[in-house]
Order: C-alpha cells, then sequence, then structure tokens
C-alpha cells in the first residue's frame, strides 16, 4: 500500500497511525535524506526479525537506530566525548551514521546478536521521518531497500518488491541514491569509515578531529 504525504506539511493524523502501528510490529518504507528504508519500532522483536527476514540477512549484522535527536541518542550511547557531542551537534540532522558502543539501554531485539555491541545511529534529516520521531517518541531500526544488489529509488518498483511484505510504503519520489557517510567515534577519537553524502561539508572537520 503506497501512503501519499504532503511534502511541506506531512499529514499528523496519517504519521500517528503509523506510530500507532509501529508500535504493533508493523513495518513500513520511509524516504530518508539518503536512500528509502525499511523501518521497524526498535522496540519490537517482531518487527526487527520481520526486518531481518525480509533482506535475507545475517542475524549478527548490525541494523542502524533512527533517532530525533542527539538527546535520545545519547541515553543509548555508553559514552559520548564532549568533543564528539559537539561535532554531533554541529552536523545533525544529516546524512551521517555514526558508529558508537552501545550501552544496556539499546532495545534488545536491535543489537541482541551483535557481539561487539556497536551501533550506527542516524538523526535523519527528511521531513517525514522528522515528524515521525517527534510523534513516535522511540527509536526506529532501519536498513536500505535494495535489491538484487541495488538501491530501489522508484516507489513503484518498491511497491512490486516490497508491497506483499510491509504494512506501508511511503511516497518519497524519486530519491537519488547517495549513502550516508560514516564516522566511527572511540573514547577519545573520530575516525571515518566511509565517504557518503554531505561529506564533502565537513571533511575539513573531521580530519582534524581524526
Amino acid at each position: 500500500m503506497i501512503i501519499y504525504l504532503h511534502p511541506e506539511n506531512p499529514e499528523i493524523r496519517k504519521l500517528k497511525q503509523i506510530s500507532e502501528r509501529l508500535k504493533d510490529g508493523a513495518i513500513y518504507i520511509f524516504p530518508t535524506d539518503t536512500v528509502y528504508a525499511i523501518i521497524a519500532d526498535a522496540n519490537s522483536k517482531t518487527a526487527v526479525e520481520k526486518i531481518y527476514s525480509i533482506k535475507k540477512l545475517p542475524k549478527d549484522k548490525p541494523l542502524s537506530l533512527l533517532c530525533k535527536d542527539i538527546s535520545m541518542a545519547s541515553h543509548f550511547i555508553e559514552y559520548l566525548p564532549n568533543s564528539a557531542y559537539r561535532f554531533m551537534k554541529r552536523v545533525t540532522p544529516g546524512p551521517f551514521t555514526f558508529v558508537l558502543k552501545a550501552n544496556k539501554n539499546l532495545p534488545k531485539p536491535s543489537i541482541a546478536h551483535h557481539k561487539d555491541k556497536q551501533i550506527g545511529i542516524r538523526i535523519p534529516d527528511h521531513i517525514y521521518l522528522k515528524e515521525l520521531l517527534n510523534i513516535h517518541d522511540s527509536p526506529l531500526t532501519s536498513t536500505s531497500a535494495f535489491s538484487n544488489d541495488e538501491f530501489i529509488i522508484d516507489i513503484d518498483d518498491l511497491e512490486t518488491i516490497y508491497g506483499h511484505l510491509v504494512d506501508g510504503i511511503v511516497d518519497g519520489g524519486i530519491v537519488k541514491t547517495e549513502l550516508s557517510t560514516m564516522i566511527q567515534i572511540h573514547d577519545d577519537s573520530i575516525e571515518l569509515i566511509r565517504e557518503g553524502k554531505g561529506y564533502e561539508l565537513i571533511q575539513n572537520e573531521i580530519q582534524q578531529l581524526e
């Protein structure tokens, strides 16, 4: 089922309905500021297992955690240095994945099979997800939507491939495929893992912090 939202003022009523269904174990596909992503409530074991099944992912492959802001994200991080906090504050929301060590607060369905307890955290800059996270007020688990090793950018293709597997697909138009820039945050350093969208805007800053 394709769901249409206003591009500038997404209907809160529809997002509240999606939020309630997410809490009950539903999964959706949403556009992000990088690619289309399959999302679920991070606390729902049923929904997280659905994502692993649909994507045929090994259970030890980590999924990303979508948070509405750094305050929410910090609740699940074992330690966030001041320099890293200030850096994240400057660049979020945005197309960045921050890899950090998770603490005991992380929803168990999202990390149960992760040996090193590392988690990738995103604070996305897309109006649909930002409004949903404001309403849902708990983290979401996500992974990119692709088929045959190619990212799916067209809503009709998403409907054909995933329509019978998910509870809804939010139409975000053609989403240009750009992976997020991945940044590993250690106790005392910041390390670039992958150059992606937004990297050119923070290149000098990352090099200074590494």
